[in-house]
């Protein structure tokens, strides 16, 4: 999103109230100082008819909370000035805000320091998660807004978009007709809700209301949590992708996620691909066609092909005896990748 400056047309009235913006880009992120403490400072840039800078400490401030970030607006102001400003994370392509923090009333320079801002302004993790979308090839990049105190904005707060209006509503006792037990915890959902999103979890709460829970087994609850915020419009990170895909693609499969059930396989394949075994690919083949997951199957598949003696040789390939069709598939797969290395 590219910022257009703004044009005036005769000349204001000396108090006359201007909000101006201006984006500050931190490039390759990931690879900033990575020692609590550091700190980085912007060019000088100018708003208001005032000179200002940002500090970014990458790993944090050294008050800071592990794992965030800190940030700061400052200046080298030696005489009053009373503002309220905005520091924004802004998404890559669509520049919508991310994150907005916001002040009001700070006085610079500060009766204490040159800066104003936030010891813990975001997770770094939160960064760094590729589904979040905050990093624009490695580059973050922040929106500053600065105007005079009491300034009145329009659209001052963002818009809440359809997903975060859903989501206020997961686990609203007041309006939630249904309820899932697992262990001692319990999770309030809405029949509607999951009617649209979760036809086959829907159809087993039907019964139910939310005085008479539904129990559920075999799941642990922060995975089924994450699955219902994601019925809720919650994404689901990539870093919980990376360790619990395996668990959500059995509870998906089991209950009727069949949105998320696909999502998870594609994760488990791409988090298992590069851990195929001649010990394990075997049981990642059973557990594909048990559990009809065609892209693991494929994966599984090919590295069977490619290592076919190593597999052949190795004691969990008998355990193929259990399906004979799939032994058969094996078998023919192998043939073929044969055959077509000879025609070459």
């Amino acid at each position: 999103m590219s910022v257009i400056e703004d044009v005036h047309v005769g000349k204001p009235d000396d108090n006359w109230p201007v909000e101006e913006r201006v984006q500050v880009h931190f490039h390759n992120f990931a690879d900033l100082p990575q020692q609590k403490g550091t700190v980085l400072r912007s060019p000088t840039f100018t708003c208001g008819g005032h000179e200002w800078y940002l500090e970014l400490f990458p790993r944090g401030e050294q008050r800071a909370d592990e794992g965030m970030i800190s940030v700061f607006l400052c200046s080298d102001l030696t005489s009053k000035i009373v503002v309220d400003f905005d520091i924004m994370m802004l998404k890559k392509k669509t520049g919508d805000n991310h994150r907005v923090n916001s002040a009001t009333k700070k006085e610079f320079p500060n009766p204490n320091s040159k800066r104003w801002g936030w010891v813990n302004y975001a997770s770094r993790d939160e960064i760094l998660d590729t589904s979040n979308n905050v990093l624009n090839e490695g580059t973050l990049t922040f929106e500053v807004l600065i105007r005079p105190e009491n300034y009145c904005r329009r659209d001052a707060t963002p818009k809440p978009s359809v997903a975060d209006d859903l989501y206020r509503i997961y686990q609203d006792e007041d309006t939630a007709d249904v309820a899932f037990t697992i262990k001692s915890d319990v999770f309030h959902a809405h029949k509607a809700i999951l009617k649209a999103r979760v036809p086959e979890l829907a159809e087993l709460a039907e019964p139910y209301d939310k005085d008479n829970s539904i129990p559920i087994k075999d799941v642990e609850p922060d995975i089924f949590d994450t699955m219902l915020k994601n019925v809720y419009g919650k994404e689901i990170s990539e870093s919980y992708w990376e360790e619990h895909a395996r668990q959500i693609l059995d509870a998906s499969e089991k209950y009727g996620f069949t949105q998320l059930k696909s999502e998870a396989e594609t994760w488990h394949v791409k988090n298992i691909k590069q851990n195929f075994t001649v010990d394990n690919v075997v049981d990642e083949l059973l557990y594909a066609e048990g559990k009809n997951c065609p892209l693991l199957k494929k994966a599984a598949m090919e590295f069977i092909v490619e290592h076919g003696e190593e597999v052949i040789e190795s004691e969990s390939y008998e355990k193929l005896d259990e399906s004979p069709q799939l032994r058969k598939e094996v078998m023919k797969a192998s043939f073929s990748s044969k055959k077509r290395k000879l025609d070459e």
